[in-house]
């Protein structure tokens, strides 16, 4: 797999999570045009408390899906898929049940409110997420991309429909948002059955192959949570140290960030089956260099011009109103510190083939566990003082340990030769524009001299003439 080849991957299936993740951000201008703050900090730890129980419905299973379905082929293949999804049907079942059965006691905990309902709909919108996620691994791992696209452009119109219909047509809301996603969940799952259905065989139950899956996820669920706890732990201090309405600023100005997330993850998606492929090629430790300086490169391009311009963007004039509800506005410094951070995770990111090629996944949780003791410490001395700007620095700080921290383990065992002026260049641009104010014309200059200087100053040799065929390409 080349570079080129690279790109391909990303392109299509990062498209895909882009798409998932669409969601998110088409739906911010409906709940902050809807929403009070206290309303939206609610539905914000709603969403906080989904994707850390999402970590434990899943326990690892995903990730050991995409493995066996690549790896495997024939009937054996159709043993670990069936096996997955048997287990997983059973133990999303036996979660949604105890968060049921418990909610009376953990609602106002987990949302700040007590509306036991709402623990109810929650539960309920898991299991089907948890389950219609695996089919879309099986598309990934056959690189079907024209159903695996489908199936997440479906997801976002129908998320998004349902959205409109029950919060702005019908004004259900905070309950309409939660019955809009148990439909789409539900509709996601049902119309995703029959990709499951072809790859399953019923009539067999290998104790081994139980255990060797088991064997494999389970070490993924404690970086997982502490990943989960990196993303939420922030929403839930600040809850604790200021209110529900801070929560909600803050929540809108971090979706707005977690565009570097995004693109981060859909980058990911091509990066981790490239590395392990090209893991042992004589070459693939230059060609992870020019990768660096490639993604590092573009990744500070959209983290410069988004920060730049986000105040324009949130009062973009929609009808009598803007893109962003005016209550929201002053999370503006939020999303800047927020794509900082972003960009820092993709550091992280960038450095896995030493941590898989040489075996030593044991440290991912130790890395995680590094970012989410950062940041909650970050957290509880940094909002008190300088109140919810404090949680985004807390995001920032935790990211850039974690990535040195990975640093630190890896360069002497896989040593990679970076061109560390390609790394350092972003670096300097995003610092540069934390610190100052600009007026319109600086914003002009710096979005186009961004990428000329980039290329003439930050790119070598070999990377430019790489840069060439890319765009040769495209």
């Amino acid at each position: 797999m080349s570079i080129i080849d690279l790109g391909k991957q990303s392109l299509i299936y990062g498209a895909g999570h882009v798409l998932a993740r669409l969601i998110t951000f088409l739906l911010l201008p409906l709940y902050t045009h809807t929403f009070t703050q206290d309303e939206y900090g609610a539905l914000s730890l709603a969403y906080a408390f989904m994707g850390f129980a999402l970590i434990l419905y899943r326990y690892g299973m995903d990730t050991a899906m995409m493995k066996y379905s690549v790896q495997k082929e024939g009937s054996e293949r159709k043993k670990y898929i069936t096996l997955i999804i048997v287990t997983q049907f059973i133990t999303s079942l036996l979660f949604t049940f105890i968060i049921y059965f418990t909610r009376l006691s953990t609602a106002e905990y987990v949302l700040g409110t007590y509306q036991p309902d709402w623990i109810s709909y929650l539960a309920i919108i898991l299991f089907f997420d948890a389950l219609w996620n695996l089919p879309l691994l099986i598309l990934r791992s056959e690189e079907k991309a024209i159903p695996y696209i489908f199936l997440s452009l479906l997801n976002v119109i129908l998320t998004m429909a349902l959205n409109i219909m029950f919060v702005i047509y019908w004004e259900q809301g905070i309950e309409g948002v939660f019955r809009a996603n148990i439909i789409a969940s539900a509709f996601i799952f049902l119309v995703s059955l029959p990709i499951v259905i072809k790859r399953v065989v019923f009539d067999f139950f290998e104790k081994d192959i139980f255990f060797k899956v088991i064997q494999f996820a389970l070490p993924f669920l404690p970086a997982g949570i502490f990943t989960m706890v990196m993303e939420l732990s922030d929403r839930y201090l600040l809850e604790f140290f200021l209110s529900t309405a801070e929560v909600g600023l803050y929540s809108a100005g971090k979706k707005m960030g977690m565009l570097g997330l995004t693109i981060v993850m859909g980058f990911n998606m091509g990066w981790t089956p490239y590395f392990l492929k090209q893991g042992e090629d004589e070459n693939a430790r230059n060609q992870f260099s020019k990768i660096t300086t490639f993604f590092l490169g573009f990744m500070g391009f959209v983290t410069l011009v988004v920060s730049l311009w986000i105040s324009n963007i949130m009062r973009i004039p929609i009808g009598a109103g803007t893109l962003i509800g005016s209550e929201f506005w002053d999370c503006e410094p939020v999303v800047k510190i927020i794509l900082f951070g972003y960009f820092f995770f993709g550091t992280y990111v960038i450095q896995l083939p030493g941590v898989y090629i040489k075996e030593i996944t044991k440290w991912v949780p130790i890395f995680r566990i590094c970012g989410a003791l950062s940041l909650i410490i970050f957290c509880v001395i940094l909002i008190p003082k300088i109140g919810f700007i404090g949680a985004a620095y807390s995001v920032l700080l935790a990211f850039i340990l974690m990535s040195f921290a990975i640093y630190m383990r890896t360069h002497n065992i896989y040593e990679i030769p970076y061109n560390w002026r390609g790394i350092l260049y972003p670096i300097v641009f995003l610092i540069f524009i934390q610190v100052y104010e600009f007026d319109f014309l600086s914003k002009v200059i710096l979005s186009i001299g961004y990428p000329v200087c980039w290329y003439f100053i930050a790119a070598d040799k070999d990377e430019k003439d790489g840069f060439k065929r890319l765009t040769e390409w495209w």
